[in-house]
């Protein structure tokens, strides 16, 4: 199961590296990392209303199933939230996560960067190409979705509107 899943993350880095849209990535391995789970790191370039640059994360949850896979897109999408911008973030993506259709905008555990997170199942029996398309429909989906409300959390991040005044925008819970 282990070699399976390194192989579909060799099979996605090698996708990403032809994508214009991506910069630098690194592979690193569980024991390299001292964690349970190897992970593809990517920088994606040209992201969100200021074509900013982000840092994209994939790996598999470290969870034995015997069905499915959980492969998981995190995309730190600010590594700046300022300590007193916190709680207005955390209000708005509590508030915007209610009506995101897939994956979730998150606060890291440090509450000083904002990411979006979204986890597909795989389903084990399918052979290894359907695996790794239906991984990288995955990827960007993920980028998609984490994409299309990220300038609205970010003037919440620079204290230019309040909480309400994003919902507001959005057409006041029946967003776009």
């Amino acid at each position: 199961m282990k070699d399976r899943k390194n192989e579909l993350l060799k099979e996605l880095e090698a996708g990403l590296k032809e994508d214009s849209g991506i910069g630098e990535i690194s592979m690193f391995t569980a024991e390299e990392l001292e964690t349970p789970m190897g992970i593809l790191r990517s920088e994606i370039t040209g992201f969100g209303p200021g074509l900013i640059s982000v840092l994209g994360e994939f790996f598999f949850l470290p969870i034995e199933d015997e069905d499915v896979y959980f492969f998981s897109t995190v995309i730190t999408l600010s590594g700046t939230v300022p300590p007193e911008a916190a709680p207005d973030v955390a209000s708005a993506v509590a508030r915007l996560n209610y009506y995101v259709p897939v994956g979730c905008y998150a606060l890291g555990d440090d509450d000083k960067n904002l990411i979006f997170r979204l986890t597909a199942l795989i389903n084990i029996s399918d052979d290894i190409k359907k695996q790794s398309g239906e991984i990288r429909k995955a990827v960007n989906i993920a980028l998609g979705a984490g994409e299309k409300y990220f300038g609205y959390l970010l003037m919440v991040i620079k204290n230019e509107i309040s909480v309400d005044d994003m919902m507001k925008m959005l057409g006041g819970g029946t967003l776009p």
